[in-house]
């Protein structure tokens, strides 16, 4: 079962919770301090996305070797260090009572203009756990693959957890209309192409009636030649195989969007894993509308 901290529900009360709790922040402590944190959160993902992104190979792989997870953590523990230090670094440069209001009505205000700064690093964070999440499916794809039957492959990573959490429900569609990377649709796009360097596996995803159409489509031939998404693939890079533009693009096709967005990917999958046809073929009368 999946956490209940990641399912929809839940994300969506934690997300209005940061939104109260920000017009507390902006009453009682002012938005120039909400700006500062704001500012050393943006400095924190920065350094947890370049670390994610441009970590050298042989570290990514020692730490991948500890543990699947442990190249997502890393980053994020990077990206906590920065986000303390450069807080340190702006409450020292910036201090006095002129950060925090004065009387009523200039808390009021700055109560209900914390929100702006909040709704922005809500939506950063919503599209970095996205991102990442993808990344993390991927990489479970991967470890399924070379050990299908591993205890602790039987559930998702808790960053694809997180991930599915924020694309269902009321979030999903909302955070589809912000997501600039249409990473909703390259993360379900890349956990299929995790398969492609396991045969067996790719061999019985191209079997399941509902899939074979996407797969041997001519939009996703170019993608399937194209050498920079075969190297990220052959060497399991795949933060670097969702920031290519070629996946964006496929992805974002119509036809290649819908079908992403309707199949159920991880039942898929695991159905590849394991050798077994779970999805069976659309109805006659879907394939005539």
């Amino acid at each position: 079962m999946s956490l209940a901290l990641t399912s929809e529900p839940t994300l969506r009360l934690i997300v209005l919770g940061l939104a109260g709790a920000s017009l507390l922040w902006g009453v009682a402590r002012g938005i120039g301090r909400l700006f500062m944190l704001a500012v050393s959160l943006v400095v924190g993902a920065a350094a947890a996305w370049a670390f994610f992104t441009f970590a050298p190979p042989p570290l990514t792989a020692w730490l991948h070797g500890l543990h699947a997870e442990a190249v997502p953590w890393a980053a994020a523990a990077c990206g906590l260090i920065a986000c303390w230090y450069s807080r340190r670094f702006l409450a020292a440069l910036f201090r006095g009572p002129r950060l925090a209001p004065r009387g009523l009505g200039p808390r009021a205000w700055a109560g209900l203009f914390s929100l702006g700064p909040v709704l922005l690093l809500l939506w950063g964070a919503a599209m970095a756990l996205r991102w990442s999440g993808g990344v993390a499916r991927m990489h479970w794809v991967d470890q399924a693959a070379l050990a299908p039957s591993a205890p602790d492959l039987a559930e998702l990573p808790l960053l694809a957890q997180l991930r599915e959490g924020l694309s269902s429900g009321i979030l999903g569609p909302i955070l589809d209309r912000a997501d600039p990377l249409n990473s909703r649709e390259t993360s379900a796009l890349g956990a299929l192409l995790a398969l492609r360097r396991h045969d067996a596996a790719w061999q019985n995803l191209l079997r399941q009636p509902r899939l074979a159409p996407l797969l041997k489509t001519d939009a996703l031939r170019p993608l399937l030649q194209d050498n920079d998404v075969l190297r990220a693939l052959s060497f399991s890079e795949y933060s670097k195989l969702l920031a290519l533009p070629e996946l964006s693009e496929t992805a974002s096709i119509p036809a290649v969007r819908d079908a992403l967005r309707a199949l159920p990917i991880e039942d898929a999958i695991r159905a590849a894993l394991a050798g077994t046809p779970a999805l069976p073929a659309a109805p006659r009368a879907a394939l005539a509308e």
